[in-house]
């Protein structure tokens, strides 16, 4: 399926986008109150993976769909596609998944 058959995907969103999109939701995940509570889940969870998804996974979604927000994507589950898509890109585009500056 291409990228444009996928139901609510931003027909502007280039390679370029998506390594801003990504530096974005990094610099937010490692900043300020969220890393703070990224990291006092990931504590609490301890090295239980259920812990972990009940308690990060929600974090890093919300910080993410926020991000993503901004690039013309639903921030719902739909817009999680968001991910998916930057992974088969980044497969073949060595530029999206080093994120170089």
């Amino acid at each position: 399926m291409a990228a444009n058959e996928v139901e609510n995907f931003p027909e502007n969103f280039t390679a370029d986008k998506a390594k801003i999109a990504l530096r974005e939701i990094l610099a937010a995940l490692t900043g300020g109150d969220v890393l703070e509570a990224l990291e006092a889940a990931r504590e609490a969870a301890g090295n239980d993976m259920v812990a972990l998804m009940t308690r990060v996974f929600p974090l890093v979604t919300q910080v993410t769909t926020q991000v993503i927000g901004k690039y013309g994507f639903t921030q719902d589950g739909v817009g999680m596609l968001f991910t998916i898509i930057i992974i088969f890109v980044g497969f073949h585009n060595p530029d999206i998944t080093t994120l170089e500056k």
